[in-house]
């Protein structure tokens, strides 16, 4: 009677998918997956098949820059209304509609273009269709936790996986058949109609009970971070103290001289009306610049309000050069001189490790070419504006010296970024300690290192491997998605009974052996039927039968690391910033691997060929583990933070 009783209330437990809410994720977890996979797997098909060269093709990982960057704009869209769909709609569903328009347009452009003879529109395209794309995960993501009560959040998390992966089949394994029978063409206008399942599904939800889109609602009135830095008096004769100094040194040295070196060797775009007025507005910034350095050096009184200005008026410029680069018909951009130098130190550990294995020399000028400046630039320049935006808040010395600026005495701007932005940055490391938030941070840029590498060049590598886009369409896209999804329950498991750490290191391991299932194909292909004794036939028969091995191998694997990246990843969120900090995290997640290693992998294959080429992406597995090594010997476990405000620092 007891057992039947037990069986019972789990049999009922089920209906919580009846839910019409948990359903309703369900499609918008189908509307999230379906654009990815159109800017990466599909597209490097298709720019296969019109002969675009593999380094070409690595290069387009710079499409995926929006989901390296959403955390840039997840406050703006979490805070500011839309005037006529947030009306309308309210705030969540407002946002998403408009970025769902957004898709249908961009994906529907990019499949009316032709990469053989338009490779830059076909770039433009595949670039807004990834911008949108990553707006709408951070609407979604916001939204689901949301509108769903506290024990039906495991259950919309389950969905919103398998309507993703279900997406996912389809921008792939659909898309690839009916390129097949009817053109790229037809294919991406059918991806674009079927973006209106989300769209549909926007319009028949209501919204999330409590949505609001006040700079600051009621139970964010009160001063967290004042609590924790703004006691204490004002000591104009206490010293700088070195992060002062350090900005003082960006501010009066760095920037001017590498300005300087750019003018000189002429790393900038070719002299014009744009580039001229892009020249003047950089002097003006670093004119700027000086002035606010001075201004800390003479202890001025309002120099960290000129600190804070001036850092978001060089992060506008940098995002406006990315932008006028990528969609101007005349490139502006300025090189950077530390941008060379880092570029400079990474083809010199690149080239030597080719001559290691006997690879071709690489040519400098490949690293240092614009492109690879001007994103190289923008990060390292992002990191040091950062940096210095978060001196008044987090700077000891810089508060001791100028003081505490209450909310009352912010401006507008900077009030909405110290609450949308700097608090939830405050509260990962106040509570995980700086040294294990930068350890951490480190292992979730590198975790998936030896995972992404193929991320490109997988479907060049098949289909010079002589499979047909129906074969992959089945083999890759079908029968690796159910792989990957058991591989995802394996994972769950494995979480259970082992621990996230001794999760990640064998994740982290697995994923990077799995790439050397891909040696069975190249090593078959190379031989030969004549070689192996077999028939033409029969030989197709043997290639079709390790690819359908290796598709098992790499996609359980694949499947087990990304379902404990994310029960890591989840744990690592506090519930009050749950929509910047992971959208902060998945971010950070994608910085080395999409651009860094995912678009130097063409280079690499033309350098070294398949074979070295997967021998040695089982290597880059060996950060994550030093660094999940190094957080178990510290002592510094993952446990699910208190939905609590954050804590003071010590």
């Amino acid at each position: 009677m007891a057992v039947s009783a037990r069986w019972r209330r789990w049999w009922e437990a089920w209906g919580i998918y009846r839910d019409p809410r948990v359903i309703a994720i369900l499609a918008l977890g189908f509307s999230s997956g379906l654009p990815i996979m159109l800017v990466a797997s599909t597209l490097s098909t298709w720019l296969a098949e019109a002969r675009v060269s593999k380094a070409s093709i690595g290069l387009f990982a710079y499409v995926f820059a929006p989901y390296t960057f959403k955390f840039a704009w997840a406050p703006l869209m979490d805070r500011l209304p839309l005037p006529l769909l947030t009306r309308w709609l309210g705030r969540r569903r407002g946002w998403m509609l408009l970025t769902q328009i957004g898709l249908l347009a961009s994906i529907f452009a990019l499949g009316q273009t032709d990469p053989a003879t338009g490779l830059y529109w076909t770039a433009v395209f595949a670039l807004l269709t990834a911008f949108f794309s990553a707006s709408q995960d951070i609407v979604i993501d916001a939204y689901r936790i949301e509108i769903l009560p506290k024990e039906e959040l495991g259950a919309g998390a389950g969905v919103v996986v398998l309507g993703y992966r279900i997406a996912m089949w389809v921008a792939t394994a659909g898309a690839l058949l009916i390129a097949e029978f009817a053109g790229w063409s037809a294919a991406y206008t059918t991806m674009a109609l079927l973006v209106s399942v989300g769209m549909i599904t926007v319009l028949l939800v209501r919204e999330p009970e409590g949505s609001s889109a006040e700079l600051l609602p009621p139970d964010m009135r009160d001063d967290r971070l004042g609590a924790a830095f703004g006691g204490g008096a004002v000591r104009r004769d206490a010293p700088l103290g070195t992060p002062l100094l350090l900005a003082v040194c960006y501010l009066l040295a760095v920037e001017p001289l590498s300005l300087l070196a750019a003018l000189v060797l002429g790393w900038h775009g070719p002299w014009g009306g744009l580039q001229s007025a892009w020249v003047l507005l950089n002097l003006a910034l670093v004119g700027f610049g000086l002035h606010v350095g001075l201004a800390i050096l003479r202890r001025s009184a309002g120099a960290m309000r000129l600190l804070k200005t001036y850092a978001l008026a060089a992060l506008a410029l940098a995002v406006a050069e990315v932008l006028i680069y990528l969609f101007a018909a005349s490139p502006v951009y300025m090189g950077e001189l530390y941008a060379w130098l880092a570029m400079a130190a990474l083809w010199w550990v690149a080239d030597g490790a080719v001559a290691v294995v006997g690879g071709a020399p690489l040519a400098l000028e490949a690293f240092t070419s614009p492109i690879w400046l001007l994103i190289a630039g923008f990060w390292l320049r992002l990191f040091a504006l950062v940096y210095l935006y978060g001196l008044p808040y987090f700077s000891r010395s810089a508060i001791a010296v100028f003081g505490w600026t209450p909310l009352a005495q912010e401006s507008r701007l900077h009030l909405w970024m110290r609450r949308a932005v700097v608090e939830p940055f405050y509260d990962f490391f106040a509570r995980n300690g700086v040294l294990a938030a930068v350890l951490v941070l480190a292992l979730i840029s590198v975790f998936k290192a030896s995972d992404v590498l193929l991320t490109l060049m997988a479907n060049p590598f098949y289909i010079e491997m002589g499979f047909t886009k129906a074969q992959i369409a089945w083999t890759s896209k079908t029968f690796g998605l159910w792989m990957t999804l058991l591989g995802g329950l394996v994972g769950g498991v494995v979480v259970y009974r082992s621990g996230l750490m001794r999760a990640l290191a064998l994740a982290a391991v697995l994923m990077a052996l799995s790439n050397l299932a891909f040696l069975l194909l190249s090593s078959a292909r190379s031989l030969g039927p004549e070689a192996l004794g077999l028939a033409e036939g029969g030989f197709e028969t043997v290639m079709l039968a390790l690819f359908h091995l290796v598709i098992l191998i790499e996609n359980l694997s694949g499947g087990l690391g990304t379902a404990v990246f994310v029960a890591y990843l989840s744990a690592l969120c506090n519930i009050h910033y749950t929509a910047v900090q992971y959208a902060l995290l998945t971010s950070f997640m994608q910085l080395f691997g999409k651009f860094v290693i995912v678009p130097s992998s063409g280079f690499f294959v033309d350098a070294v060929g398949w074979t070295w080429f997967f021998v040695a992406s089982t290597l880059f597995a060996l950060p994550a583990l030093v660094l999940i090594w190094l957080l178990t010997r510290l002592g510094y476990a993952v446990e699910a933070p208190a939905r609590t405000a954050p804590a003071a620092a010590a």
